[in-house]
């Protein structure tokens, strides 16, 4: 799919996020616990949940999905352990998540080829393995694969080597089986963790430190059914505001949950942009001018991810339009994580925009550039070709973006929203 933008547009209007993408990925396997049914409510209609449910509906789950009302039932009591092919796990790292659940209630896991995912850069598994390793799993890396036995795994104190999301969900599912508690030390934060922490909460696992880089899990050996709303989507809920500020109009996302918002919001005033709130509405209201406020001399010229609650590193792309719609200076995005991460950024140039590699996870971006419509290639990292529909939208004439599938595996309806707040946007074969 290929995605036509016209150049010089205004965005404004109201919108809601869908359900929390991150959160899905992570809440779905995380069902395979369950014996009893059970209900996920505000889950997005996008490919990572396509993929998701047809795995489960192979190793045997009954699965109604309402996708008109966003309703995921998930039956999970017959359920028996199958080996999953290459084309199964596909090129969705999520599917990693798998392994908690799978260790938890069959006792083994068996992998053919490993999951991929976007074009990133390297994300070794070695965190995971040494995850389970200390908890006692038995792992052997094959040559296209792994094969894990729960073994002699038991409840203790382990220190994750990698504050990562999803070694911290597989060792909760885990636990959440063993007898005693285990004690997680250097833990990630991020909502789709808490997400998962409260839903197994809900069903009876006594969780503490959710939020925080300290989790304690009590194991229990049965869980209760139970129903679960996901978080909204914060990256959605970024985007949107994010787009509405480039395109310099005034945007209301509903259902914005502030509350996750402090560390964005900060980074948003580095562009000289306000985001208020009016309950759990997001305000960004069309009379801000971007303006790049940042000081070289206290380094505050710089956009960074950092472990949560700071920026998520996969909402680094919504800024960098932002950076080419200044009316002068620079800024400088710092991807710590993905090696990879910033390269694409080098299509932005076919529009006029001026960007500076400044080592494999750096880039400086200069704003008062004049940007003109061309046709640039989409990679496969779902916000950059966000970040591609954003500068398009602000250059002169119109743009074609190839390859634009990627979107859909993290925003449901893309274009349909935008065209919502006025966006002239259409997707071509």
């Amino acid at each position: 799919m290929n995605i036509k933008v016209k150049g010089e547009q205004t965005l404004s209007g109201e919108i809601y996020p869908s359900g929390s993408k991150n959160s899905a990925v992570h809440l779905i396997p995380t069902s395979l616990l369950f014996t009893e049914p059970v209900t996920f409510e505000n889950i997005p209609n996008i490919t990572d949940v396509s993929r998701l449910v047809a795995i489960l509906e192979k190793l045997g789950s009954k699965v109604d999905w309402n996708q008109n009302e966003h309703i995921l039932k998930i039956d999970n009591s017959k359920i028996t352990f199958d080996q999953l092919t290459e084309e199964d796990l596909g090129n969705m790292k999520g599917t990693s998540l798998l392994w908690g659940a799978l260790l938890a209630r069959f006792g083994k896991v068996d992998f053919r080829d490993l999951p991929g995912g976007c074009t990133l850069g390297l994300r070794p598994f070695e965190p995971a393995y040494q995850a389970f390793r200390n908890l006692g799993v038995y792992i052997k890396e094959t040559e296209k694969g792994v094969v894990m036995d729960i073994g002699s795994a038991q409840s203790k104190e382990i220190w994750l080597t990698e504050m990562s999301p999803t070694v911290t969900t597989n060792v909760v599912m885990l636990a959440s089986k063993l007898k005693g508690t285990t004690k997680i030390i250097g833990a990630a934060s991020e909502p789709q963790v808490q997400d998962v922490c409260n839903f197994l909460s809900y069903a009876g696992v006594n969780i503490r430190g959710i939020g925080s880089s300290i989790l304690e899990i009590e194991g229990v050996g049965k869980f209760s059914s139970t129903s679960h709303k996901l978080f909204s989507d914060h990256y959605e809920i970024t985007t949107f505001l994010a787009l509405g500020a480039v395109t310099g109009g005034e945007i209301r996302v509903h259902n914005a949950q502030p509350e996750l918002f402090p560390m964005i919001n900060y980074e948003f005033s580095k562009f000289n942009l306000k985001i208020e709130y009016d309950g759990d509405t997001a305000i960004l209201t069309d009379d801000q001018k971007i303006k790049l406020t940042g000081d070289f001399a206290k380094k505050t010229n710089i956009v960074r991810a950092q472990p949560w609650p700071a920026l998520p590193v996969d909402l680094i792309p919504m800024f960098i339009p932002l950076a080419l719609a200044a009316p002068s200076g620079y800024m400088m995005f710092h991807n710590w994580m993905y090696e990879t991460g910033l390269y694409w950024t080098g299509e932005l140039t076919k529009l006029g925009a001026e960007i500076i590699m400044a080592d494999p996870h750096r880039v400086i971006v200069f704003g008062g550039r004049k940007l003109r419509g061309a046709t640039i290639e989409a990679p496969y990292i779902i916000r950059a070709v966000v970040a591609m529909v954003m500068c398009a939208m602000i250059a002169e004439g119109e743009s074609l973006i190839l390859n634009a599938d990627t979107l859909y595996r993290g925003h449901p309806n893309f274009s349909e929203n935008l065209r919502k707040l006025g966006a002239k946007i259409e997707e071509v074969s």
